[in-house]
């Protein structure tokens, strides 16, 4: 088995690092104060960034999975909310390039490519249906050749930018899962309302909303796939969000461990630098080789999605693990700074207040090894 990554993913990487440092560095610790600039977004879209995943037949970069995830990495690495606004942003153009139809693909895609909308977001989740989100109760009622859409959905990233949304809503009263469908919905229509912006514990560059739907009409041709169908286009979208997820939370915490690093060896006490204490040490082995496994699992499941191959297990076990070893080594890279890893003119606090939400979206970490548990008992050991 080759463990080296293509020329061709090692270029992409240097591209995006490059592009990370140069553009968006500059700007990641204003993002603890105010949102993304809509010019600095403009910027990112122009390189390319929101459509990464996008064959180049139809105007994107055409990435593999792997150097997709290898970009994530590199762009969560400076700035979390950058990465998870550009990480949104793909997993619904992926959408659109695996489920819609040519004309969905023509109208949405240019969006995106022209940067006429900034961003995508993904509406699924609502108040009462996180984890069990097949409990949405956005409603889809056909009228003639047209849905009407009303309900309210929370956790909306990307509110701010985005000129779409890909709802889920019940179009049927069939139970649990096996009546939502999947519609894409212009920002303009009316009936659509976008609420304010949610006061967060990190990541507060990104945007995050709600919007109520009120009656919102949209013509047949905005649904996804058949009715019924909206529940499997979700999860299809999650199982490669994982990956993403995994991805940023990877980024992030190998910039804490560096900083942790850094720091350790200017930092004396007992008249030697602290990294020549084992204490120290150990904790930066250890995020270290965490991090090494994570970076396998991610890489691992990337390959298996670009293989078109079953990888729902792994990126689970991707997600769980890589968030869970970033959170533990982004506390230990405070622990390193003692006082200090608690004041903002440290960066290790906002690293660890933007790594915190990995264990939580796009499926916590219980669902990640529900998920994992029964495909398991289903199909067994590998």
């Amino acid at each position: 088995m080759d463990f080296e990554l293509s020329p061709e993913e090692l270029e992409t990487r240097n591209w995006a690092k490059a592009f990370a440092e140069r553009v968006i560095a500059p700007h990641a610790e204003a993002h603890t104060k105010q949102k993304l600039n809509p010019a600095l977004l403009k910027e990112i879209s122009a390189e390319g960034f929101m459509t990464l995943l996008v064959p180049e037949s139809l105007g994107g970069l055409g990435l593999t999975p792997v150097s997709f995830a290898l970009v994530m990495q590199e762009l969560a690495r400076v700035c979390g909310s950058v990465a998870v606004s550009v990480a949104v942003t793909n997993m619904i153009a992926d959408v659109l390039v695996r489920e819609g139809t040519p004309e969905q693909q023509k109208k949405y895609l240019s969006l995106l490519t022209s940067q006429k909308s900034l961003t995508a977001s993904f509406c699924l989740t609502e108040n009462q249906a996180g984890s069990d989100a097949s409990a949405l109760r956005t409603t889809a009622t056909k009228k003639g050749n047209e849905y009407e859409i009303s309900g309210e959905k929370i956790y909306v990233t990307n509110g701010a930018w985005s000129e779409f949304f890909l709802v889920m809503a019940r179009t049927s009263d069939a139970p649990g899962s096996k009546g939502v469908s999947a519609f894409l919905v212009d920002r303009n229509a009316k009936g659509l309302m976008i609420g304010g912006e949610e006061e967060k514990m990190g990541l507060e560059g990104s945007s995050t909303i709600r919007i109520a739907l009120d009656h919102v009409k949209v013509p047949e041709s905005a649904r996804v796939q058949t009715e019924g169908e909206g529940f499997k286009i979700a999860m299809r979208a999650l199982d490669g969000g994982r990956i993403s997820v995994a991805s940023q939370a990877l980024g992030i915490a190998r910039a804490s461990l560096a900083a942790g690093v850094r720091y350790a060896k200017e930092r004396e006490a007992f008249g030697k630098p602290i990294a020549e204490f084992q204490a120290i040490q150990w904790k930066i082995a250890d995020g270290a080789t965490a991090l090494a496994a994570a970076e396998a699992l991610i890489l691992r499941a990337a390959y298996l999605k670009g293989q078109k191959k079953e990888f729902t297990r792994e990126a689970s076990m991707a997600k769980v693990f890589a968030t869970e070893s970033a959170m533990k080594v982004c506390d230990d890279m405070i622990q390193i700074h003692g006082g200090y890893g608690y004041i903002k003119e440290y960066p290790v606090e906002r690293y660890f207040r933007d790594v915190r939400v990995t264990t939580l979206y796009e499926g916590t970490s219980e669902i990640q090894r529900m998920v994992i548990a029964r495909d398991i008992l289903k199909t067994g050991v590998r």
